[in-house]
């Protein structure tokens, strides 16, 4: 599994199940193809590049309507609290 895959299973385990996602982590770690670090980095970057499209989404949409842009920016936040919940794992 390569490390953009890795880092999108991760992620969306963590959400599902954080236990399972654990598993998955050292499952990885122990065959050699991640580092506990690198999984969760992964997941990290890649949930929080969705929050920053949601985001961009805002700018362009607050030009046309306000409103709409202030709840893509509410759109924004489960994704940064997602990449907060799993930068802040302890799966080591």
């Amino acid at each position: 599994m390569g490390l953009v895959s890795a880092g999108g299973e991760v992620a969306a385990r963590w959400l599902a199940d954080p236990a399972e996602c654990a598993a998955l982590v050292l499952e990885l770690m122990a065959g050699g193809e991640l580092g506990v670090d690198e999984a969760l980095d992964a997941a990290v970057d890649g949930t929080a590049v969705c929050g920053l499209l949601a985001l961009g989404k805002a700018r362009t949409a607050a030009i046309a309507d306000p409103s709409a842009a202030a709840e893509l920016c509410l759109a924004a936040v489960p994704h940064f609290a997602h990449a907060v919940a799993l930068a802040s794992a302890d799966l080591g």
